[in-house]
């Protein structure tokens, strides 16, 4: 269960009053910084679900090193670890909502994209866009395949906790958790390189508008 690694875009200071784009370059570092700001509330949980998470994890371990004459002992561990997933999707929620709410910021791209004169750079600014939008539903991907890994860990760990769990079916769950996981992961993989993309076409469009001071 990892949602560590998630990868911000960068904004930074285009700096390029002087040249004959300033009017984009000025919108365009306007959109950025409203965006980046809207996302701070996605920066803000990421360490406290790593923490979670990795707990989550241990507390997993013990729960299944314990026997089943511990029941009183693996129903405690598992109560916390429920909590914990509450926890962590809940958190997942504010990501879900400041990430929608930058997404939103966003389409101020279109403004910019209208200012600009060169068709090289209105056409890199609508590449932009196009990535960022990708980007977004990336993220919304991600973050319907963690609420889903958050569902069926809840699943699992309400059967460790009722002695009456078939062994077969406790192996069962554990397939489709650590299948799920795997999902989070490629979806984190993909938000991360379409971020990587974005950073790097917006360097290069910084790039082009210095060259034209």
């Amino acid at each position: 269960m990892k949602n560590s690694g998630l990868i911000v875009f960068l904004s930074g200071m285009l700096l390029l009053a002087g040249c004959s784009e300033s009017g984009v370059s000025e919108g365009l570092n306007e959109v950025l910084d409203e965006t980046l700001a809207a996302e701070e509330g996605y920066l803000e949980v990421q360490d406290e679900l790593k923490e979670l998470e990795q707990s989550e994890q241990g507390l997993f371990e013990s729960v299944m090193g314990l026997t089943q004459e511990e029941l009183e002992e693996v129903q405690a561990l598992s109560e916390e670890a429920l909590a914990s997933v509450e926890e962590r999707l809940a958190l997942i929620e504010k990501e879900k909502e400041a990430m929608a709410a930058a997404a939103e910021e966003f389409q101020g791209i279109d403004e910019v994209i209208a200012q600009a004169e060169d068709e090289a750079v209105a056409s890199d600014l609508k590449e932009l866009k196009t990535l960022m939008e990708e980007r977004y539903a990336a993220h919304r991907a991600f973050i319907s395949e963690y609420e889903e890994l958050g569902d069926l860990q809840q699943e699992l760990y309400t059967m460790l906790a009722d002695e009456e769990t078939d062994l077969q079916e406790l192996q069962e769950q554990t397939v489709e958790v650590n299948e799920q996981n795997a999902a989070v992961k490629e979806s984190i993989k993909i938000f991360n390189e379409k971020t990587e993309k974005f950073n790097e076409l917006k360097s290069n469009i910084v790039e082009q508008l210095t060259a034209e001071e």
